[in-house]
């Protein structure tokens, strides 16, 4: 079995609960939390890659505010040229369906769109 180079920090607040060693394993920030979007330009330069946590997010944040917040943390994380991952209900509905909402299609085109490099 092969390992997964990388590790998940969830509830990232600030730059202090990252320092990314920049060696196996790398660090993926899950964004699930306001302060962590407020201290995003200070996370970018500490980690390796970026989820960002829209369940979490939408719990944290106004749910009305999600996307904006997404597209500002795919759009910092191409500028330093980061991984991002979107994540959480983006094909939510293919659990129970072989095919995705049109709403889902388009959630998944505009993350990607935007920039993101998973879904």
């Amino acid at each position: 079995m092969r390992a997964w180079p990388w590790v998940m920090e969830s509830w990232a607040r600030a730059v202090i609960s990252i320092r990314a060693p920049r060696t196996p394993p790398w660090i993926v920030a899950k964004i699930e939390k306001t302060e962590a979007v407020a201290e995003l330009d200070a996370i970018l330069k500490e980690t390796d890659a970026v989820m960002v946590a829209r369940g979490d997010l939408g719990v944290e944040a106004d749910i009305a505010s999600v996307p904006s917040i997404q597209k500002r943390i795919i759009r910092m994380c191409n500028e330093y040229r980061i991984p991002v991952i979107t994540a959480t209900q983006m094909l939510d509905s293919m659990q129970r369906s072989e095919l995705p909402t049109r709403a889902e299609v388009s959630d998944v085109a505009n993350a990607i769109l935007d920039g993101t490099d998973a879904v």
